[in-house]
């Protein structure tokens, strides 16, 4: 807390222009995060991926009028599958 507020300025410029990102502490606990605001693009998802707060999807999104209901049935019984409740 101390230093950021002794650099307060070259914090924030550093997070307006660059885009670091600033985890704050007090007694060695983390209390506050300074981050960039996401701007916005076309797409979303590529906004959040290059804001670092998502990955990048593993396959092309398929709209929903591409797939059968038992398609998305399979699909979720694949994924259910694969997370460990």
């Amino acid at each position: 807390m101390t230093e950021l507020n002794q650099r307060i300025s070259a914090v924030t410029r550093a997070v307006i222009e660059d885009g670091e990102s600033f985890r704050v502490t007090n007694g060695g606990r983390a209390v506050l995060r300074l981050v960039p605001e996401v701007q916005w693009l076309d797409n979303p998802v590529e906004a959040l991926v290059n804001a670092g707060l998502a990955t990048p999807p593993k396959r092309p999104h398929r709209h929903l009028s591409d797939r059968s209901a038992a398609a998305l049935s399979a699909e979720l019984d694949e994924v259910n599958g694969a997370i460990d409740l």
